[in-house]
């Protein structure tokens, strides 16, 4: 029974960690809402679990339903980012450039016709590789870039899923040793008597 009892959370605990492990080495959003709804779910479960007096089932199931849900929402966002990107490789008659976009992928997408709202979703999904510089806004202007499309080049990129790492080591610094102080306690007072000494009586006897 013991045993039981040990082996349900440790099962938890091992799920979570391989759903933390996935969602992070995973470039997909889907993999990424799973994991983030799983822990959020986690989390709201076992409040309600703890409410109801079952605090591993409640973040079990929290997580669960968490993990659904947020795979569901990243499975959306991936399928927007893979027909804006078919719709970009069709346009440009070759795979779109990946990582962060750069001026020159702006000023090809732009002359290839790719609509603006594809290119300002492409932008806020991967953000820009370097600021806009004073030059740069002119040659995109020059250039026929939409106004919408520069804007979005200047504006912070969306905030995607988190990505957890490793957490930060703790350093532990040992307590430096003090050594006690010595007290010091002064000796009992001690009263002096003075000693008498005995006196010595001399005497004369004169017999008859």
């Amino acid at each position: 029974m013991r045993s039981r009892l040990f082996l349900g959370p440790t099962l938890r605990l091992l799920l979570l960690v391989s759903l933390f492990a996935t969602g992070c080495a995973s470039p997909y959003r889907s993999d990424q809402g799973a994991l983030l709804g799983g822990l959020g779910g986690a989390g709201v479960g076992a409040i309600v679990g703890n409410a109801v007096g079952n605090t591993g089932a409640g973040a079990a199931i929290g997580a669960g339903v968490g993990a659904l849900s947020g795979a569901a929402v990243g499975g959306s966002l991936d399928e927007i980012e893979a027909r804006n990107r078919a719709e970009i490789e069709a346009r440009l008659g070759r795979p779109a450039p990946p990582g962060a976009v750069t001026i020159n992928d702006v000023i090809a997408m732009s002359q290839a016709g790719v609509p603006q709202e594809v290119i300002t979703t492409h932008i806020q999904t991967h953000g820009v590789a370097t600021p806009l510089q004073a030059g740069d806004l002119i040659l995109l202007q020059q250039q026929g870039v939409s106004p919408r499309v520069v804007q979005a080049m200047q504006a912070p990129p969306a905030a995607g899923p988190a990505a957890y790492g490793a957490p930060p080591g703790v350093v532990v610094e040992p307590v430096p040793y003090v050594a006690p102080v010595p007290v010091y306690y002064a000796p009992p007072p001690y009263f002096y008597r003075p000693c008498r000494r005995r006196g010595v009586s001399w005497g004369v006897a004169v017999g008859g």
